[in-house]
């Protein structure tokens, strides 16, 4: 009886506070936020060529992957920094610029210590709840791509990026139901998103000007 007022103590004390993971739309933003920020990642260790001032084809058709969008936006982004003329006709270009993807997507590890939810049956049946002393929840997101470039003429391979991978993360924990602490490079990225008031750019383009409109400035 003693063994048992113990074991139902223990149980109060440890069961703590659970909450549901909501989301209204068909993905949480954490998810997005991850896939995002593992293709930032993967993006800056990739090597662009020289492009300033050269007209630039982005051929996507060989990236089949979540959130492609942002993959090719960003590319564009990229590619626009440093002064490059995109088209929107391959024919139109001197450079094709291909984006491949080895793998987009999220991951999540659930772990715990404690005790399962237990039913004992009996003459007085009883049902003991999940406790979990220690809990933690991890989400991944990553990515992995490579860019090649050649020459829209002649098919020359002008730069081979390779294949370059990155992972974020976002994690949580508790113990004795105190908690979630919150960690991860999504969550750095928030909190240092919150902490200003607009946007600062990862890159300044050079501003181009036609001999017309420096014309019409003199």
């Amino acid at each position: 009886m003693r063994a048992f007022s113990l074991l139902s103590l223990f149980v109060l004390l440890a069961a703590g506070c659970t909450s549901a993971r909501t989301s209204d739309t068909a993905r949480t933003g954490i998810e997005q936020l991850l896939v995002s920020n593992a293709v930032d990642q993967t993006l800056d260790k990739i090597p662009f060529p020289n492009v300033e001032g050269r007209k630039v084809f982005i051929d996507p058709q060989y990236l089949e992957s979540v959130d492609k969008g942002y993959i090719v936006a960003s590319v564009r982004q990229r590619l626009l920094a440093s002064g490059a003329e995109l088209k929107d006709k391959k024919e139109d270009s001197e450079i094709t610029m291909e984006i491949s993807s080895g793998g987009v997507g999220t991951d999540n590890l659930d772990s715990y210590l404690g005790m399962p939810a237990l039913a004992i049956p009996g003459p007085m049946p009883l049902n003991l709840p999940e406790v979990r002393m220690y809990q933690r929840k991890s989400h991944y997101g990553t990515a992995k791509l490579g860019v090649v470039a050649y020459s829209t003429s002649d098919g020359k391979m002008i730069m081979d990026s390779g294949r370059a991978l990155a992972r974020s993360d976002d994690s949580s924990w508790s113990v004795f139901g105190i908690g979630p602490i919150q960690r991860g490079t999504v969550r750095d990225e928030v909190r240092i998103a919150e902490s200003r008031s607009t946007s600062i750019p990862t890159r300044t383009a050079k501003v181009y000007e036609s001999e017309d409109s420096t014309t019409l400035k003199r």
